[in-house]
C-alpha cells in the first residue's frame, strides 16, 4: 500500500446525504475518559502516517475476557504491549527489548491476535514486503492475573516450513470455535497474493493462497476479513477488498466480496456460488460475481479502510473516494483532497449491495467502522489537514442513512484511529486508539453510546 504526501487543499464539491428522518435516530456518544497509553511512541512520519495507528492493523487494540490490549512501537524501536482491566483499570505495559527495529516505515505496524482455544497472545510486526516477524505467548497469558516479558517466546520469521520472506499486512481473526487464523499478503504492491494460515492445538498450519493477484499482475488490498455470528452453528467468513493494478494508488479500483462456509477452504461469490478453492484455484479479480460495486481507477480510492459484520450478518464497508459528481483525477494526492467517506453494505437476504455517500473528509487519513449490539454504526476518522478526529454515527432504524458527526476533537491527532471492535459490540463502549500529532503520545478515548 503506497501513501502520498498531500498537496495544497483543492475545492471540495458539495456532497449531500440522503434526507434525514424527522427525528434523527443516529446514536449519541458521551465521553467517559481519555487515558494516555504512552508518551514515548515512535514519532517518525512516513507515507503520511505513523508506525502506530494504521487502518490495516487487525488488531491494534482489542478487548478479550475483560481486559483491553493495545500494542505500540516506542521511540527506541521496541515492541510494547499494554493491557488493563475494563472499564477503568490502569495500563500495565510490557516492553519487549530483545528485538529492535530500525524501520520508520508506517506499514511496519504491530497486529495482535488472541487465540480463544488456549489464551495465547500472538504478535506480528515490522514487515513491509520483507521477512515475517512474529512471536507468541505461553498458553493462558491472555487471562492470567499477572504477566511479564518472560511469557513471550522468541521472535520467529516463519509460522511453518513455508518461507515468509516477502510479506505485508498480517491480519488475525478468530472463528467462534476458538480457531485463530492469519491472512497476509505475499509479494508486492501491484503484484501480490493473499495467503491463509491457521492455529490449532498450539501449532500453525499453512492453508494456502486464497486470492491470486500475481497471475494478472495486480494485488488485493483487504478492507477486512472476519467471521459473523449470525448462525453460531455455521459462521461465515467474509472478506472485502479493492484491487490495485500497479504500485500507483491511482490504479485502485472497485469493491470485491467473497465469503466462506468452511474456514476459508472454499469461497463463494456474492450470489453464493462456489468459485474458488484455497491452495489450488484461488479467488481472482476476473472471477464472476466477485465485483459488487464499480469504482473506477483515478477516483482517489484509498485501500484498506475498514469492514465490519453486524449481528444480522450484514457486511459493512467503509471506503473513501471521489463523489460521483467529481471528475476523475490521475493525481492521487490531489484526488484525496476531495475524497469523501462512503458506506457500502450488503443486504444478507437479497444479496443486494447499497451505497451512501457522506460529506466527511479525511485527505490522507483513513477511518474505522464498527457496530454496536443493536447494529448501529460508528465511524472514527481523522483529517490529516485539520488534525482533528471525528466520531460519526448512523442508526440501523434509518437504514444507515442518517450519518451525523457526534464529536470533533481539537487539532491534535494524526494517522489512523483504531476502534476496539469487540468492546463496542459486547460491552457498549466506543473505545479507540488515537495517536497525537508528533507521534509520541497515544491516547485511548472511551465513550458510552446510546441510541
Amino acid at each position: 500500500m503506497k501513501r502520498f504526501t498531500l498537496a495544497a487543499l483543492v475545492a471540495i464539491p458539495a456532497v449531500m446525504l440522503a434526507a434525514l428522518p424527522a427525528a434523527a435516530a443516529a446514536p449519541t456518544v458521551t465521553h467517559s475518559s481519555t487515558t494516555v497509553l504512552t508518551t514515548s511512541g515512535r514519532t517518525a512520519l512516513t507515507y503520511t502516517g505513523y508506525m502506530n495507528g494504521e487502518s490495516f492493523q487487525q488488531d491494534g487494540i482489542v478487548t478479550y475476557q475483560g481486559r483491553q490490549y493495545a500494542a505500540f512501537w516506542d521511540q527506541s524501536g521496541y515492541v510494547n504491549l499494554s493491557r488493563r482491566q475494563v472499564p477503568s483499570g490502569a495500563w500495565s505495559n510490557l516492553r519487549l527489548t530483545d528485538y529492535v527495529t530500525s524501520s520508520t516505515d508506517s506499514h511496519n505496524t504491530i497486529s495482535i491476535g488472541i487465540a480463544p482455544s488456549d489464551g495465547t497472545i500472538h504478535l506480528a510486526f515490522d514487515t513491509h514486503s520483507s521477512q515475517f516477524r512474529y512471536r507468541k505467548s505461553v498458553a493462558g497469558l491472555a487471562t492470567a492475573a499477572s504477566w511479564s516479558t518472560a511469557g513471550f517466546g522468541a521472535v520467529q520469521t516463519k509460522l511453518t516450513g513455508t518461507s515468509m520472506d516477502v510479506v505485508t499486512y498480517p491480519q488475525f481473526f478468530a472463528h467462534p470455535d476458538g480457531t485463530l487464523q492469519l491472512a497476509i499478503r505475499t509479494g508486492y504492491s501491484g503484484t501480490g497474493d493473499e495467503v491463509l494460515y491457521e492455529y490449532r492445538s498450539g501449532t500453525w498450519s499453512y492453508i494456502g493462497e486464497f486470492i491470486d493477484g500475481t497471475t494478472a499482475g495486480n494485488n488485493a488490498y483487504l478492507f477486512g476479513i472476519e467471521y459473523d455470528n449470525y448462525d453460531p452453528a455455521a459462521p461465515l467468513l467474509h472478506v472485502t477488498w479493492t484491487v490495485r493494478e500497479t504500485s500507483n494508488a491511482s490504479t485502485n479500483h472497485d469493491l470485491y466480496y467473497a465469503y466462506s462456509k468452511d474456514k476459508g477452504r472454499t469461497w463463494r461469490n456474492n450470489a453464493g456460488t462456489v468459485i474458488a478453492t484455497t491452495g489450488s484455484t484461488p479467488l481472482a479479480s476476473n472471477n464472476a460475481g466477485l465485483k459488487v460495486w464499480t469504482i473506477g481507477q483515478n477516483r482517489g480510492l484509498i485501500n484498506q479502510e475498514s469492514q465490519v459484520v453486524d449481528a444480522a450478518g450484514i457486511v459493512h464497508v467503509l471506503a473513501s473516494h471521489l463523489p460521483a459528481s467529481a471528475a476523475s483525477n490521475t493525481d492521487f494526492t490531489a484526488a484525496r483532497e476531495s475524497a469523501v467517506l462512503v458506506h457500502y453494505w450488503r443486504d444478507k437476504a437479497s444479496k443486494v449491495w447499497h451505497q451512501t455517500y457522506t460529506p466527511f473528509l479525511e485527505r490522507s487519513a483513513r477511518g474505522d467502522i464498527a457496530v454496536d449490539a443493536k447494529d448501529n454504526l460508528y465511524v472514527v476518522s481523522g483529517d490529516s489537514s485539520t488534525r482533528k478526529l471525528h466520531i460519526q454515527t448512523a442508526s440501523k432504524a434509518s437504514g444507515w442513512t442518517d450519518w451525523v458527526i457526534r464529536y470533533t476533537s481539537s487539532a491534535i491527532y494524526y494517522s489512523d484511529p483504531l476502534i476496539d471492535h469487540q468492546r463496542l459490540k459486547t460491552l457498549g463502549t466506543l473505545s479507540f486508539f488515537a495517536p497525537r500529532y508528533g507521534g509520541s503520545q497515544i491516547d485511548v478515548q472511551d465513550w458510552s453510546v446510546s441510541g
